[in-house]
């Protein structure tokens, strides 16, 4: 008489079975996150990317930037007068920053004077009659990034040729600040 510690043959076949659906399982899993990372851009960018390269030269943006990130508000209005809100204005100008971005190659001119390049990229309704924009914007003068960051800076009324309204823009609140590599 021959005793087998092994398990019989159909107890055997139905552990290799569920075994391999697990494997396969396990397989499959790590394939989809291998996908969804793959698919999901990375937090920086690559250094000497052809596209940001590209994007640089247009906008002429100097090698080396001064650079603040933050928050600012503004609110739209249907004239110069500044009494009545844009709405709709503001609705549509969210909407579009959140859809397309926003990317100013001489961003308030009439304040910081030529140079200073601005990339909006996150917009919020917060009140009724003021949205929150998140940003980067950069210049190769210090001075300049200076006044962006001084929360006494005014800004004067400015007309927005896009959505026919005149926005007034509230000082930036800079959370970080970078000086050039």
């Amino acid at each position: 008489m021959t005793t087998s510690s092994s398990m019989s043959s159909p107890i055997r076949n139905a552990v290799r079975a569920a075994l391999l659906l697990l494997m396969a399982l396990a397989l499959a899993v790590a394939g989809g996150v291998t996908e969804v990372g793959a698919a999901t851009p990375s937090r920086k960018p690559a250094p000497r990317s052809p596209f940001l390269g590209e994007v640089a030269e247009q906008i002429a943006l100097p090698k080396r930037t001064w650079t603040a990130w933050g928050t600012h508000t503004a609110t739209a209005y249907t004239t110069e007068a500044a009494r009545t809100v844009d709405v709709e204005a503001m609705k549509a100008d969210c909407e579009n920053i959140n859809l397309n971005k926003k990317l100013a190659a001489n961003f308030r001119s009439d304040v910081f004077g030529p140079g200073v390049k601005g990339f909006f990229y996150r917009c919020e309704r917060v009140a009724w009659d003021t949205n929150k924009y998140w940003f980067t914007i950069s210049s190769a003068h210090r001075s300049q990034i200076d006044e962006l960051c001084d929360p006494d800076t005014e800004y004067p009324l400015v007309y927005d040729e896009q959505h026919n309204t005149y926005w007034l823009d509230a000082p930036f609140t800079c959370t970080r600040r970078a000086a050039p590599a």
